[in-house]
């Protein structure tokens, strides 16, 4: 089974100029964040435009970031789909692929119920990857009660929820419910630091890594290796403004411009969706600006550099 530890990002999914599926540009950024110190990758996910991609560009993408980082670092993938049989193909391919877990959304447009969610769960877990439930009421329209999370939790095969919500408080009542039955990943940018210090997440999916991986990274080693809240909430002082930006601003769009910005090349999002307009680019330089000097000054100590 997958152990989750450290931040893992939300791959973004690179495109040409004609709109087209770029998969050296894709391969080029996990590459790079992987060099960078990321411990994970999570392709297909929402930051990578997954809703916008066929089955075989799917597939495509997938392969080529196992292809690329040649087992230097875990790699999940997002399998949800608007059918249980979609869901259950992407998962067989994913663990064909060498993916060591499936982050399985529940399907997105037709309101199902919970019979129903917990029905689409048993059947891909039948698969035999490893899934992670991902609750994200923005893209389902309806949020998952912990108490419907602990029972999905006893699926077999269920092993991860990334909890892509503001509500910290639902981390401790999943716990609760839950005990160490699932590994819980922090999944909303702007509660980072706090599923860190008062969830107790030891992980994270985050979109805002392919934008300032370092600084990601930094984070998570004051607030959990290190157990230094104070430095820690100190640096987030500094980032946080820059989540605020791409959760304002369209967030995959904004995470892929900034990704830019930092001389990644991974394209413009697929349309109908569009850049960041170019009078709030100076603003967004500006973030990424302060973000970079502050990894500089927070450097870790001696002293725990080898933890």
């Amino acid at each position: 089974m997958a152990v989750f530890s450290g931040v893992h990002a939300a791959l973004l999914t690179a495109f040409d100029a004609a709109g087209a599926l770029d998969t050296t540009a894709t391969a080029a950024l996990a590459t790079d964040l992987v060099d960078r110190g990321v411990h994970g990758l999570v392709v297909n996910g929402s930051t990578g435009e997954f809703a916008s991609l066929s089955t075989e560009e799917r597939r495509l993408n997938l392969e080529t970031v196992i292809a690329a980082v040649g087992g230097r670092t875990q790699v999940t993938a997002q399998v949800g789909a608007m059918t249980t049989a979609d869901a259950v193909a992407s998962s067989e391919h994913a663990l064909r692929s060498g993916a060591v877990a499936g982050m399985l959304v529940c399907p997105y447009y037709e309101a199902i119920d919970e019979r129903e969610v917990e029905a689409y769960f048993r059947s891909v877990a039948e698969v035999g990857l490893p899934l992670m439930i991902y609750n994200n009421p923005s893209a389902t329209g309806w949020s998952m009660r912990p108490e419907f999370i602990a029972r999905l939790a006893t699926i077999d095969g269920v092993r991860f929820l990334k909890d892509t919500t503001p509500e910290v408080g639902r981390l401790f009542r999943i716990r609760q419910l839950c005990g160490d039955s699932i590994e819980i990943l922090s999944g909303q940018d702007s509660v980072a630091l706090a599923g860190f210090l008062a969830g107790g997440a030891q992980a994270t999916v985050w979109g805002a890594v392919n934008a300032v991986p370092e600084a990601c990274v930094r984070l998570w080693e004051l607030a959990v290796l290190d157990q230094d809240a104070d430095r820690a909430r100190e640096f987030w002082s500094y980032l946080y403004p820059l989540t605020q930006f791409f959760e304002t601003h369209g967030y995959a769009q904004a995470v892929k411009t900034a990704t830019n910005l930092r001389g990644i090349d991974v394209g413009a999002p697929r349309l109908p969706a569009l850049p960041v307009e170019e009078s709030d680019l100076a603003e967004l330089r500006q973030l990424l600006r302060v973000v970079n000097e502050a990894v500089a000054q927070f450097e870790r100590s001696p002293a725990t550099q080898s933890v």
